[in-house]
Parts: C-alpha cells; structure tokens; sequence
C-alpha cells in the first residue's frame, strides 16, 4: 500500500478582485464574476512508506497548495488524492495554534486533535519542549512569539507525536543556522526509521541530500519526476534558460570595439552533445565558439577569452598567443575554446570575447559577447574547482 497517491489531481481557486464600484452596480450588485485562478493542473504521483520525497518549482508553482492538500486542510477540485498513516504538517508559521494559548497548551491541542491521549502526550512533551528550546517563553501565549520562535514551537510539535507521513514547507527557512542543523537532522533520523517525508524546499541541497525522489511543478504542472539530481537539474536548465532570456531582453550586453579588420561574426557556449545551450554542467565538457571573418586575411590574428562571474569576478582569461596556437590565415572560419572538464562552480558567468593583434590593438572586441549558467550539486564555495587531492603523512 503506497503512502500517498495523486491521480489527476487538480485545484483551482476563485480569485475575486476587490474594486471600487459605482452607486448603480452597489443596488444592482453587477459584480464581476471573480477571477478562477488553477493552482495544480492534473498532477499525478506516488509515494510509497518510508520514502523522502522532495517537491521543487518556483514560487506560485503549486507547491504549497499540493502541502495543503495532502494536509487535509483543503480538497482537490477533481481527481483522486489518498494519505495512509498518522499526518503532520509543518506548513505555516503558527497554522493550527490559538493565539491565546501557550505553546504547551498548543502542543497538547495538537495531539488531541491527531488522536493522542493525554497520557502519551504527557510522555513527549519534556522532548517537544526541549527541542523547541524556546525557553519561559514554552508556558507563554503564542501570540507574544516571533516568527522564528512560531516556527521552533511548530516543527518541534509536528516531529513529535508520531506521524507516519510528515509535511514540512519551505518555513524551515525562517529559522536560525543553529535550529535548522537540527531540524534537517531531524529530518534525516525520520528518514533512517524509514518514516514518510515529503519535503518542500528551495534549498535544493537539502532535497538532493535528504530525499529518495523528488519532483519539479512549474505553473502547477508535474514537469519533471525521478531522482532528485535529475530533477533539479532540469529545474535549474529551465530558470537558467528563462533567466539569460531575461538579460538578453534587458540589453545586458557590454560595448563593442575595434578596427574590424577581422570581425566576429557569431559567439555562442556548446554543451558536451554540441547543442548550443545558455546553461552548463559543472564538470561536463563545453565549448566557447567564435565565427569570424576577414574581407583581407589578416596574418597576425589573436583570439582570446575572458570569463568571469556577473558581479565582476574575474576567472580566467587567455588567448591563443600565451597558449602558442598558431593561427591559420582565413579569410572565414570558426574558432573554437574547447573545454574538456568545466571547473567552474554554480552560478552565472559572463564572457568577453576578442581578436586582437601581437601588440594589443583591437580588430574586435565584444565585452559580455556570451553569458551563460553553470548547474551542479556540488557543495563546495567559490568561483573554480581547484584540481587538488589530500594527504596524510
């Protein structure tokens, strides 16, 4: 028996937009028809007992609603949707508290609500308490909490009374480093007792390290499902590909100079298959290609490049006279920086591309002539991947 099971599984909402009216529509109560707005769009999935199961998308793409669903504090508009076990739900700052209440009071409230006696909460609520770690503040009304406090109160609850499947929203993000190292530790011994998780995150880390599956909503469609690595990567071509589109609207192109004795003629990143592309695979193989063209054959030509990251970080800059290449004497051709192992980290990087001569003057220059973005799961910080290894002695 799956855990979960969505089949076809849509929900829409009706949006009404507030807006002044006039005396006659008031008595006639001519109001517009509200606005039906369709926040999941047939989305089908399982679950099975004891998987971690991550959610990805962009804000506004359905994740939150699918979180209320499984919740059971909101209905599908049409298909099938099925939760076995025992369900908690970390899905909002102070969902499901009384303002008036203490946390313990709150805490006790859950339980009830979940089945609990009084007797098996009176068993976890020194651990409730003492993982929340919130101080004289646990016997105090919520209402006096802060944002992160609220939260504290809210994972601590839902971790404790014994759920088999448990929801936890992107609110983790509210907490401090400290709270969320043992919230994700938490996670991971749920995961070890091989307890139900579905987990909604932009911390994509988080969903590759923590979860068996995971899938990608993009305008409340299932756009991609499978292993989390997969699917962010997919999610991450998608943003890179809408954000260099973005730029490029945004005339995010640097000058231009030169004699344009010889001229480039065309610029654009390749992807290990030859394709051209906007997003790159750290560690996967790319390829910087110039198209160029001389009207006279200039002999003396140098091609170079110079890569660095969008906030002016420079990386690494060359050309073909420090690296020894000859250059052949062509009237038009393609010149092609190839790169057998991309070492660069996540994130967007921007190329200046040229051709000067032996003594630096410009026949073309184009600065920011390309830009792309690099995608990877690596954890490491920085700009570049050192080549390096470890010893002991």
């Amino acid at each position: 028996m799956t855990a979960i099971r969505a089949d076809h599984v849509s929900k829409t909402y009706k949006l009404r937009r507030e807006r002044s009216r006039t005396l006659k529509e008031t008595f006639l109560r001519q109001y517009a028809p509200p606005e039906r707005v369709q926040a999941l769009r047939d989305v089908s999935f399982a679950v099975e007992p004891g998987e971690a199961f991550g959610v990805v998308g962009a804000n506004g793409s359905g994740k939150s609603t699918l979180l209320k669903l499984l919740a059971g504090t909101a209905k599908p508009t049409s298909g099938m949707l099925e939760v076995n076990g025992r369900v908690t739900a970390l899905l909002e700052i102070g969902a499901g508290f009384h303002p008036d209440f203490s946390g313990r009071e709150n805490a006790y409230l859950n339980g009830s609500l979940l089945g609990l006696s009084r007797k098996e909460m009176d068993r976890v609520m020194p651990a409730i308490e003492e993982f929340a770690d919130i101080g004289r503040f646990f016997d105090a009304a919520v209402k006096t909490y802060s944002s992160g406090m609220y939260m504290r109160l809210g994972f601590s609850v839902a971790v404790h009374l014994d759920p088999d499947v448990l929801l936890v929203d992107e609110v983790l993000a509210v907490g401090d480093e400290y709270f969320q190292h043992k919230c994700f530790a938490k996670i991971g011994e749920f995961r070890a007792a091989k307890k139900t998780i579905v987990l909604v995150s932009h911390d994509l880390g988080a969903i590759s390290r923590l979860c068996h599956r995971a899938i990608w909503l993009d305008e409340g469609r299932l756009a991609a499902e499978g292993a989390p690595h997969d699917v962010i990567n997919a999610y991450h071509l998608k943003v890179g590909e809408k954000e260099q589109q973005e730029r490029a609207k945004r005339g995010e192109i640097g000058a231009r100079w030169g004699s344009k004795e010889i001229e480039i003629t065309s610029a654009r990143v390749l992807g290990p298959d030859g394709s051209e592309r906007v997003v790159l695979e750290s560690g996967q193989p790319a390829t910087i290609e110039i198209g160029f063209r001389s009207s006279n054959g200039v002999s003396d030509a140098v091609f170079g490049v110079y890569v660095y990251r969008d906030d002016g970080t420079g990386v690494y800059g060359t050309n073909t006279l420090m690296d020894q290449m000859a250059v052949p004497v062509m009237k038009e051709g393609v010149a092609r920086f190839v790169i057998d192992e991309l070492a660069l980290l996540p994130g967007a990087f921007d190329v200046d591309i040229g051709i000067i001569d032996p003594q630096d003057r410009y026949y073309d220059y184009h600065q920011k002539g390309l830009q792309f973005r690099v995608i990877g799961q690596s954890r490491e910080v920085g700009v570049a991947r050192l080549p390096h290894r470890w010893e002991f002695r």
